[in-house]
């Protein structure tokens, strides 16, 4: 058994304030941004859907999600297309909108400060680290993914 420490291959994607932290493995593939379109019902921070590969994927404002304000994007705006880790999913795919272009960043657990998990079990983060004195959070894209589905469905408030 090897008891080697090994890194793990991340994402870091700007939002308007802090980035979010993901590993590659959930990551598709980040887009140009475009303006989705709207789904049936409204939810401020749900955007809509855009095609992607024969698919219609739902385009998620991370910040909103979290309850702040909308804000104007900017020109490098992106749409990092992400998987859900949940194989049971029946639409495992969700776009995030990031604010910039997303750079990769190797993670190993000497330079994690922190990690702590949200109190609350309905967020969409998973959990914050800290990394070189930055506040780092790590979306529930599982979480995210049945919240659009809830909304898709009309079951209730997402």
């Amino acid at each position: 058994m090897n008891d080697a420490v090994t890194d793990v291959r991340c994402m870091l994607i700007p939002l308007h304030e802090g980035r979010l932290l993901l590993p590659n493995a959930a990551v598709a593939e980040v887009i140009g941004y475009r303006d989705p379109e709207r789904v049936t019902r409204e939810e401020p921070w749900l955007r809509g859907e855009v095609h992607w590969h024969q698919r219609e994927i739902p385009v998620v404002d991370f910040e909103r999600l979290r309850g702040q304000p909308r804000r104007k994007g900017g020109v490098r705006q992106r749409i990092v297309v992400c998987y859900a880790a949940d194989g049971s999913l029946e639409r495992p795919l969700v776009g995030l909108v990031a604010q910039g272009i997303p750079r990769l960043l190797r993670v190993s657990p000497m330079i994690i400060e922190d990690a702590s998990k949200p109190l609350d079990p309905e967020s969409p983060v998973r959990m914050t680290l800290q990394v070189d004195g930055e506040h780092l959070s790590v979306p529930d894209i599982d979480h995210i993914v049945r919240r659009c589905a809830m909304v898709a469905s009309g079951a209730g408030d997402a």
